[in-house]
């Protein structure tokens, strides 16, 4: 389940962007713009670290009078504040944790003030005033002149509303306004650990005024009063109430967007209870993935689908991408009173130094992104990083990239910037560098862009692990280096694959240099062959077995494949990563067998595209890191082709093709460490022998197929193997999408010796192969006939899922 929430969240988000018809649509009702809810630290205010710029706080925000809904009284709003159990191990599951009422607000006080009145942002924010004691024995400073714990400590606010909800204890507070209610706080738990704390919960912002509203304590209050809201029935709190909502969800099973969810699911997952398919809030609370600490709107003024007038189209999965995870270390940090709109400009921000340290590995020209966000509305600006010099430039080199569009409204982004290492640089040298980052609008007539230079201090280490980590993190055999390259579906172009640097060298030398294993590799390189097909696809692909009857235990003289994935540092950790991969009795292990002509641990071939190395837990194309998008001088001896296109004609998006390799040892140097036939489970970038790879969406993204290198130098430099006759391909737990259409033998060194000679007589043959496909490519196009194109066109457009279970 491994990072599905935040990649099913980002693909939401980018949806939600494209509906332009959604912006600009400013609330007719208060609704819940933040709730942070863990900063460093402790949970409360006593014991904080004096660091920290905030504590905990609820922010809402409260619309003109003017824009108000019908029903909702504009002279005396009266709200609550609601925190809803979900946590399904938890004893009080389903049970209000606390209610918050807020004082009376007027938001038009043309004809008297009967509240108080409207900030000038229209922003509340509910948080802690200062204690003095643990546990706590008064408030901090005068009654008049309380310190409110929020943007670094403040005794006034001017355009929003501070409410201290313990304002009320000890001798009290004037200087700012206090819950008319609160059920329920223990001035000797709470000050400590908080109001908001980690887990999975439900926030709700209700009318006190409306008649299905009901009054019901939290489950620790010692009042004597009903803590169960039923929801599910919507008696006693009813929906009618319900003004704002959204749950933060920590169960590893939730899915962003398979909510709301019938009930039961089988899963007990958290929070089905408490807002099930049909339940009084099923639809009208989106949930998200609980991370980082808190969660703010991405715009005031973005309707949720619960929010707009068609009633037909609300959608919980959809919604739930209105909110962004915050975080201390920026770039998306607590912003106490104050929330963007769609019409504000942009605003730049880095993250904090501790997120801008990277890895770059040797012989490599890598583009790792400075971490910065837009703080600010749906406009874009273009940014250039400007990096200072290196301090040894024949360890590494700087240099600017051309200017980047960081997203719009709410979005983090890398800038990037260009780190190149050489053969001779050393691993384990460290690099720190100033980074100007300089900001423009990116459309003519935007809003001025706010803070238009800012600089951080980048922290670059270069890295060529040689060896792997055992269960206990110790080194352990060798690593290997995995790298992969995204194909995309160019419209009109039956064979994306054919044209690719990889593809166009074995049509120059298949069966010669390059060498396949299941005899796809002629059809894999026509030009002709239509590989967004799906009736051509699934002929070539080699399934991973779903049957336990057809799972497999290969036996050498030594071991088994079984032993191997069982004696794993993964397995051994106590990772549940191939946990879902044997039958009952674990004799038979769920992977899938290679047969090649042994394959040399050295040599091979060097892609000429720009590729993404996976890191030490096997994810490639992380988007600031110094591992993804990178030009490679580094060459690779193997090569699986993995396409994305499921039977029925729809792109999975890659989540779900978590798998570890296995090979086998054909012939190995005298004194090697290790003996012919035995299984090595690779590791990946010296991280855990046995950890999987995970070919979740890489640049450019809704990919087609991928191609999956790998680097097997280690294995000769540091156990002395020189060729592999077997490569297993072993699924992860993520349900066996791994669909494998080839695995290649690259090149070997050349009979000379020497790698450069081959790579040259490579080259030309690939030279002059290109140009045959060109010409060949120019008559077949031309050949085409109307129905052709049509169907072309159709695969162009087909529609993408997400298939992560």
């Amino acid at each position: 389940m491994r990072r599905v929430g935040g990649a099913v969240l980002a693909a939401l988000v980018s949806g939600m962007v494209a509906a332009s018809s959604a912006w600009g649509q400013l609330p007719d009702h208060p609704i819940i713009t933040e709730v942070f809810q863990e900063p460093r630290g402790l949970g409360g205010p006593v014991g904080r670290d004096p660091a920290d710029p905030h504590q905990e706080f609820i922010e809402i925000y409260l619309p003109v009078a003017a824009d108000l809904a019908p029903g909702l009284d504009k002279d005396a709003l009266n709200l609550a504040f609601y925190d809803v159990e979900g946590d399904s191990t938890s004893p009080g599951l389903t049970l209000v944790n606390y209610r918050i009422d807020l004082p009376t607000f007027d938001l038009d006080p043309s004809n008297g003030l009967t509240g108080l009145p409207r900030p000038t942002s229209g922003i509340v924010v509910m948080g802690w005033v200062d204690y003095v004691g643990n546990p706590p024995t008064d408030l901090a400073g005068t009654p008049s002149s309380r310190l409110a714990l929020i943007n670094g400590g403040v005794v006034a606010t001017t355009d929003f509303t501070f409410i201290a909800i313990n304002g009320g204890h000890f001798g009290g507070t004037t200087n700012f306004p206090i819950p008319v209610a609160i059920s329920h706080l223990d001035t000797v738990l709470d000050p400590v650990t908080g109001k908001i704390e980690q887990g999975s919960s439900a926030y709700l912002l209700v009318n006190r005024d409306d008649p299905g509203y009901t009054s019901i304590c939290g489950q620790t209050d010692p009042a004597p009063c009903n803590s169960f809201p039923n929801l599910p029935a919507g008696n006693p709190l009813a929906t009618s109430s319900l003004l704002d909502a959204f749950a933060a969800n920590d169960d590893a099973d939730f899915e962003v967007h398979l909510q709301p969810y019938a009930v039961p699911t089988g899963d007990n997952i958290d929070l089905e209870f408490v807002l099930p398919q049909g339940g009084a809030f099923s639809s009208l609370t989106p949930q998200v993935p609980e991370q980082a600490d808190g969660y703010q709107r991405l715009l005031l003024d973005f309707a949720k689908t619960t929010e707009d007038a068609d009633a037909g189209n609300d959608d919980p999965a959809v919604d739930a991408a209105a909110y962004i995870a915050v975080s201390n270390l920026g770039p998306f940090v607590p912003t106490p009173g104050r929330v963007p709109s769609s019409a504000s400009g942009a605003v730049l921000s880095l993250a904090d130094t501790t997120l801008q340290s990277f890895q770059v590995l040797t012989q490599t020209q890598a583009r790792p992104g400075i971490v910065v966000a837009n703080l600010g509305g749906h406009f874009g600006m273009d940014i250039l990083a400007m990096p200072s010099a290196a301090s040894n430039p024949a360890q590494m080199t700087f240099s600017s990239v051309l200017s980047s569009t960081a997203p719009v409204a709410q979005s983090a982004t890398g800038i990037p910037l260009q780190v190149e290492t050489f053969a001779a640089t050393s691993p384990g040298y460290m690099e720190s560098i100033s980074v100007q980052l300089d900001a423009t609008p990116s459309g003519i007539g935007d809003p001025p862009v706010t803070t238009l230079s800012q600089s951080v201090l980048a922290h670059f280490t270069a890295i060529d692990p040689m060896t792997g980590v055992d269960a206990l993190g110790m080194p352990f055999q060798a690593t290997a280096f995995y790298a992969v390259q995204g194909i995309a579906d160019t419209p009109g172009v039956a064979n994306d694959f054919a044209a690719t640097s990889l593809g166009q060298g074995i049509a120059g030398g298949l069966g010669t240099t390059f060498m396949d294993s299941l005899g796809n590799g002629a059809a894999l390189i026509d030009p002709l062959t239509n590989l967004a097909d799906p009736v051509v696809v699934q002929s070539m692909v080699a399934p991973i077995p779903t049957d336990p009857a057809q799972f497999i235990n290969t036996a050498s003289a030594s071991s088994t494949l079984v032993a191997s994935v069982l004696g794993s540092a993964e397995v051994q950790s106590g990772a549940a990563t191939y946990s879902n991969s044997f039958n009952g009795a674990q004799t038979r292990v769920k992977a899938r067998e290679f047969i090649l002509a042994p394959v040399p641990t050295t040599g091979g071939f060097t892609p000429e595209e720009r590729v993404h190395y996976a890191d030490a837990v096997g994810f490639p194309g992380a988007p600031a890191s110094g591992l993804t998008d990178v030009q490679t001088s580094r060459d690779f001896e193997l090569a699986l082709l993995d396409t994305q296109l499921g039977p029925a004609g729809l792109l999975e998006a890659g989540a779900s093709d978590d798998f570890g390799i296995v090979v086998r040892v054909a012939q190995t140097r005298p004194g090697a460490s290790i003996g012919s036939g035995e299984f090595i489970f690779l590791s990946t970038m010296g991280g855990r022998e046995g950890a999987d790879i995970d070919t979740l969406d890489v640049p450019p993204h809704g990919n087609l197929m991928g191609i999956i290198y790998v680097d097997l130098d280690p294995l000769d430099r540091v156990l002395g193997v020189e060729t592999i006759d077997r490569v297993y391909v072993v699924d992860g737990s993520g349900g066996g999408e791994v669909d494998i259409l080839e695995v290649f033998r690259l090149p070997e060194p050349g009979p000379e010796g020497s790698l450069l000679v081959g790579a040259a007589v490579l080259a030309l043959c690939v030279g002059k192969r290109r140009d045959a496909i060109r010409r060949h490519r120019g008559r077949e196009v031309r050949r085409l006939s109307r129905e052709r194109v049509v169907r072309a066109d159709r695969a162009a457009a087909r529609p993408t899922t997400d298939t992560r279970h």
